[in-house]
């Protein structure tokens, strides 16, 4: 009977998670049904990807798989090749964390205590703050995967920064089996191409990535949708601002959507590593986000209840206490840093150069009228201290502004705006908004200004590659620094300026294989910069793993969001980032979980001059000092006055360090030497001043520290770690992938050779060779993998396995139905049996209702139909002889035929739904939430085999 699915309630039944229908001439599994649209997936092994359908325009009936046929015979390792697809095929399945079915990430212990807190919740709202370097993205990834197996969220949008988009999506598809869309403006005209007439990309999609800046200016038209689930990366760009009076409102579009999407979603996860911005309304602003009753305007943020529920924070300190409690080892590698100082003895060219610019820069601060002057000041001293060449590029176009007479009015208004506000970001502009600084109009008079100008110009040409210092000490460098990792021998250098990058990229070139430079003559000199899309940037990064020397230049676009751990242990600053926090952001993309080297080395070059040193003193043994008294960086130490005062030359401190060094003929190293105590105390006192002019820094750091959540080591693993290794075990072993992988390739004539586990596979049939090209190399083991990327692993979402699962389900509904009937002789007293394969589906009562599925092995005597324990026959030994193949028929017609077969498929489906909802309910009591009331759905009898004991001599 035919039955018109939404039309009456025997229509809504049939659409119950986990009942198999007939639909477009296929069988198909339902997997949620929200009263409009159905969502399914083929059963037949025939492009097994889910499909959506409309309830009103779709009509369905009951469907089962069939039976085998009696003659339907195959070798009993055919039949392990289908129980073995069969089972790694569950992506809804019974382990206790349901999320892993769909899961190639293998998270270490602390990366489950997020897990765990969310599964202790309904609904989930939670701020993960775990520090740079601990796999923030993988703990993120693990709860969408268990909200989205669980059935408790199914339409996802995740907000981040625009150039983290591609590297989201290619995480959750890689590690969680997650297809993600991304929406921007730039994809939009391809994305609705592909829409129905009248359809909307936010309806289209239930998984999107989109950057929070473009969410932002479309706010009702994204939320209107509606969505389960918010996840919002680098979250603290979300918070509300800090305002004070006096001081220009920056801007709160990020913090206006994103509390209107907290709002509107059941479920939310805020994702950062620097939550608190020195400012208490700031950091709160996050947790009325998550709950509006944890923050009130006498009481301020209930801690107990936000530490209970609401957020995980930890240092890399408190994880390898963590761990040292544990008795084990600590994940991360040892971190040794150190600043390589650049003498300028005997350098007269970069000296007379220096000293040039310093006077320009202080006839902008002594005739300028405006806040534009010392800011055009600090950035051409900023941008010598990184290179000559940077120098050289806005020295020609502020001279080029100066001869037009430009007078770019609104980039000088939008520099005094910016000054007035107390964020950092001015301070991390890049090359695009360098003529902001560059073309504004100054307060100089134009022909002084020139005549400075040209000057500096003219010196700037006379510091060739060979007369820069800092070029030549890095090109001494880089061969020290490879020669710490013999067996990872690359060097990762970052520069702020894209300017500086191709300077360094084209004169290391040109180094390679010269005695003098010391770089190996096999060394290859790779650069990523912020004009690149993320197809060029793996395309460099698979390069960079792969050399052997290297030596990668990067720009900030890679500082955060980019794991590089697997491809070195080395890191370079060109330059100081006049942001401690951008420091530490670079310093995590090697000085992380999972870096294979046991250490890891981090040189900073600083020139021996007196504003270098001064901004070495005050970002880096600073932000050093603050990371050993309170285990964290803070993103608020350059403050504006601070640095602008360093970058002043008629600064007193200054000009008295200047002073020192000049008639002592003092070096950085003799300035903090211990013997110079009295000339650093006297520098730390008048800093430690300028410090309190603007920002308390004690007071604000002791603020942060208190407010924070760090330490949070006491949560106790041990139910989670049982659940995980259940799950895992459920979910197929790598030693079960590995075997099924193996039997199938070699089945299907592809040759494959192995080499301490390491395979490698030629001549794969045609239905394989875009997955197999000639000399593929793979391997199960996930270490393998880390190591070498140019080893593929093979895992349970792997797509040559599901290519693989799809082929073997679909053959055995071929006419011949390969293995799903089989015989073999064992070493058993049992006497005659059958060995049962059943798929059983369930639906469990949540709200929305959650599909599990699982391969269950039912057993019985063959002659009395009495129940045999099925582990005992799975488990015997194989036994001597044979059996008639006419025997083997009459026996397979015998079980096929039994009236009580349906029966008692039956009557095992439901002793497995009681038993599924008692281990449910031994859990934590929100973890069962909705679990406990499981109900079967539908049965299939997918295999049987005929087990004879072997006849005794």
């Amino acid at each position: 009977m035919t039955t018109t699915v939404g039309a009456t309630p025997t229509a809504a039944d049939l659409l119950t998670p986990g009942k198999v229908v007939r639909l477009r001439a296929r069988l198909w599994r339902v997997d949620y049904c929200d009263g409009t649209t159905f969502g399914v997936t083929p059963l037949d092994g025939r492009y097994t990807q889910p499909s959506r359908f409309h309830t009103g325009l779709e009509t369905a009936e009951a469907g089962e798989l069939p039976f085998p046929q009696p003659g339907a015979l195959a070798d009993d390792r055919q039949q392990r090749l289908l129980l073995d697809a069969y089972k790694f095929s569950l992506l809804h399945g019974t382990a206790p964390i349901l999320g892993l079915q769909r899961s190639r990430a293998i998270p270490t212990d602390y990366q489950l205590v997020p897990l765990l807190m969310a599964l202790n919740s309904d609904p989930v709202r939670l701020l993960i703050a775990d520090d740079v370097g601990t796999g923030k993205t993988v703990e993120a990834g693990l709860i969408l995967s268990e909200l989205l197996a669980r059935g408790r969220a199914r339409r996802i949008l995740i907000a981040v920064p625009a150039n983290l988009r591609d590297q989201w999506r290619d995480a959750l598809d890689r590690m969680f089996h997650i297809d993600a869309t991304i929406v921007a403006g730039h994809l939009l005209p391809a994305l609705e191409r592909r829409l129905l007439p009248g359809q909307s990309v936010w309806a289209a999609h239930d998984i999107v990535i989109a950057s929070i800046d473009y969410l932002k200016t479309r706010t009702e038209e994204v939320l209107s949708y509606g969505w389960d689930c918010l996840i919002v990366d680098e979250a603290h760009i979300a918070a509300k601002p800090h305002t004070q009076a006096g001081r220009s409102t920056p801007d709160m579009e990020r913090f206006l959507f994103t509390s209107t999407a907290a709002a509107r979603c059941r479920h939310l996860l805020l994702v950062t590593a620097t939550p608190h911005n020195g400012f208490t309304d700031s950091f709160h602003s996050l947790f009325q986000m998550l709950d509006p009753t944890l923050v009130t305007d006498f009481a301020g943020l209930d801690r107990r209840r936000a530490r209970e529920h609401h957020v995980v924070q930890r240092r890399r300190a408190d994880i390898e206490d963590w761990y040292r409690l544990r008795g084990a080892k600590s994940p991360f590698p040892d971190r040794r840093a150190d600043e390589q100082l650049v003498s300028l003895t005997r350098k007269r060219e970069m000296q007379a150069l220096l000293a040039a610019l310093n006077e320009y820069a202080g006839d902008l601060y002594a005739g300028g009228t405006r806040t534009v002057d010392r800011w055009l000041a600090a950035h051409l001293q900023k941008r010598l201290l990184s290179s000559p060449a940077a120098l050289r590029s806005s020295i020609d176009k502020r001279i080029a502004a100066v001869t037009r007479g430009t007078s770019l009015e609104t980039n000088a208004t939008a520099l005094e705006r910016a000054a007035e506000t107390t964020t950092d970001a001015m301070f991390d502009e890049d090359d695009e908004q360098d003529a902001a600084h560059v073309t504004a109009t100054s307060g100089l008079d134009a022909a002084t200004e020139l005549r400075r100008l040209r000057e500096i110009r003219d010196l700037a040409k006379q510091v060739t590659a060979a007369k820069d210092p800092k070029l030549q000490a890095l090109l001494t460098l880089l061969p020290e620094r490879m020669a710490q990792h013999p067996g990872a021998p690359r060097v990762l250098v970052f520069t702020k300026y894209k300017d500086t990058l191709d300077y360094l990229v084209a004169h290391l070139e040109k180094a390679v294989g010269k005695a003098k430079a010391g770089l190996p003559a096999d060394t290859e000199v790779l650069a990523i910069h912020g004009g690149m899309n993320l197809a060029q940037r793996n395309e460099v990064f698979t390069r960079f793993e792969k050399a052997s020397p290297a030596v990668l230049i990067a720009t900030d676009c890679i500082s955060e969001g980019v794991n590089l751990q697997r491809a070195c242990a080395e890191l370079v600053h060109y330059e100081l980032p006049w942001n401690p926090n951008r420091i530490e952001q670079r310093n995590g993309r090697i000085d992380r979980f999972l870096q294979r080297e046991p250490f890891v080395g981090i040189r900073t070059l600083v020139l021996d001059d007196p504003l270098d040193a001064s901004l070495l003193y005050l970002i880096v043994r600073k932000a050093e000092q603050m990371r050993a008294d309170y285990g964290f960086v803070p993103p608020f130490l350059a403050n504006t006055d601070i640095l602008l005062h360093l970058s002043d030359p008629q600064a007193a401190f200054r000009g008295r360090v200047t002073a020192r060094s000049s008639a002592a003929q003092l070096s950085l190293a003799d300035l903090f030497a211990q013997d110079a105590e009295e000339d650093m105390s006297s520098l730390d006192s008048e800093l430690a001043e300028l410090t309190a002019q603007s920002v308390d820094e004690t007071d604000t750091l002791e603020r942060v520290r208190d407010e924070s959540f760090y330490g949070q080591t006491g949560i106790e693993l041990q139910a989670i770690e049982e659940a995980l290794s259940t799950s895992r075990d459920l979910a197929g072993t790598p030693e079960q992938v590995r075997e099924f992988t193996l039997r199938s390739l070699r089945d299907r004539h592809t040759t494959v050779s192995e080499d301490a586990a390491i395979f490698t596979a030629s001549s794969a049939p045609a239905n394989l060779t875009d997955l197999i090209p000639s000399g593929y190399r793979f391997t199960f083991d996930q270490t393998i993998g880390i190591d070498d990327p140019d080893i593929d692993v093979i895992d349970l979402a792997h797509p040559l396995l599901r290519r693989l699962i799809d082929m073997t389900l679909e053959e055995a509904r071929m006419p011949e139905c390969r293995g799903r009937v089989a015989a073999r002789i064992i070493d058993t007293t049992t006497g005659r049996a059958v060995l049962l394969h059943a798929l059983i589906r369930y639906v469990a009562h949540a709200e929305p209702p959650v599909l599990l599925e699982e391969l269950v092995p039912i057993g019985y005597q063959l002659s009395t139909g009495d129940t045999l324990d099925p582990a005992p026959l799975l488990a015997a030994a194989a036994g001597a002889g044979s059996k008639h193949r006419d025997d083997v028929l009459e026996d397979t017609a015998h079980v096929l035929d039994d009236p009580q077969l349906r029966d008692r498929l039956h009557a095992v489906a439901a002793q497995r739904a009681t038993t599924l909802a008692k281990r449910h309910s031994s859990l934590v009591a929100t973890w069962a939430n909705g679990l406990t009331q499981v109900e079967p759905t539908s049965t299939d009898l997918v295999a049987m085999t005929l087990l004879y004991p072997q006849v005794k001599p």
